[in-house]
């Protein structure tokens, strides 16, 4: 399938599950859930949709809760987007944040290894 055709289903999935979640959703958990991305597969049947939470202690709850509503959920985002087959939705925390950070504090520790000597300092022959 087109590429650009599924992005822009990944993209409305995405805005058709959040205004779910947002305005429709009768378990609290879920209003805690943000969207961060939607990811189809070519024929359109399983769609990963990876979220977060500002409060990281919920997640697991928050999962648990999407995973109960996945099948209807489905259903209701293919009615909305007017699909043939309603996808299976598969959801998934997003931890790029935390792996972010993670190769952050790689990178500064790193970079405080190899650091420039001051200009007191006399470098060894090794370090040259």
């Amino acid at each position: 399938m087109d590429k650009l055709r599924i992005e822009r289903v990944n993209k409305e999935m995405m805005r058709e599950i959040s205004e779910f979640l947002v305005n429709n959703a009768k378990d609290p958990m879920l209003k805690k859930a943000v969207i961060t991305e939607v990811r189809c597969t070519n024929d359109l049947s399983i769609a990963k949709v990876y979220f977060t939470s500002i409060d990281k202690s919920d997640l697991k709850e928050i999962g648990d809760s999407l995973n109960s509503l996945a099948g209807a959920l489905s259903g209701i985002v293919c009615r909305q987007m007017r699909l043939r087959f309603a996808p299976k939705l598969v959801f998934v925390v997003d931890d790029t944040e935390d792996r972010a950070q993670r190769i952050e504090e790689l990178l500064d520790k790193i970079a405080q290894k190899h650091s420039k000597p001051k200009r007191d300092e006399k470098l060894s022959d090794d370090e040259w």
